[in-house]
């Protein structure tokens, strides 16, 4: 059980709802500009089975922004060659960053006319792109430490204000043998 609302905050959501029901999304045209997320193969090493520069690489696949926008020294990363692709299930280490502007903006929502704020840089419907993720290629499980936070730094002054974040995510590496 919730507490009661009011009937002005229920007249809002109603006003709100008839609003998104009478909205009508323009048609996309032939031919419309789109925004082209081209992806490179890169050479990834997981941290599992890392063992100096001679231990196993993989084949996977990452953003061409993203690894320009991080670095691609930063994040380890070699042009691919014939590697093997990750094992099935497996995911790399990654890197993810968000760009925001100094201040948000107070939009409203274009079927709902409901006010929110956005922290997103450009203008809605810009194209502009303010969320990035690479794989982390990480030398070794003792440097993983420094080797994130390295990438971190690189990318502070990028972020555009107190809204902008970056995290990481740990690899998922899936070791599987046959019972033959």
């Amino acid at each position: 059980m919730g507490r009661r609302k009011s009937a002005k905050q229920i007249e809002k959501e109603l006003q709100y709802a008839r609003a998104r029901e009478a909205y009508n999304p323009p048609v996309r045209e032939d031919g419309a500009s789109t925004r082209k997320n081209p992806l490179i193969a890169v050479a990834y090493k997981p941290i599992q089975i890392a063992a100096g520069e001679t231990a196993k690489k993989y084949k996977v696949q990452a953003s061409q922004k993203s690894v320009v926008f991080f670095g691609q020294t930063a994040l380890n990363l070699v042009d691919a060659g014939s590697e093997d692709p990750l094992p099935r299930g497996a995911k790399p280490a990654k890197v993810h960053a968000t760009v925001s502007d100094d201040s948000p903006n107070i939009i409203r929502a274009l079927g709902s006319n409901r006010p929110y704020k956005r922290y997103a840089p450009g203008n809605r419907g810009s194209n502009t792109q303010y969320s990035y993720t690479a794989p982390l290629s990480i030398q070794s499980a003792a440097a993983l430490d420094n080797e994130v936070k390295t990438v971190f730094n690189a990318v502070k002054g990028k972020l555009g204000g107190a809204y902008g974040r970056v995290w990481f995510t740990p690899e998922y590496f899936v070791l599987t043998g046959s019972g033959e």
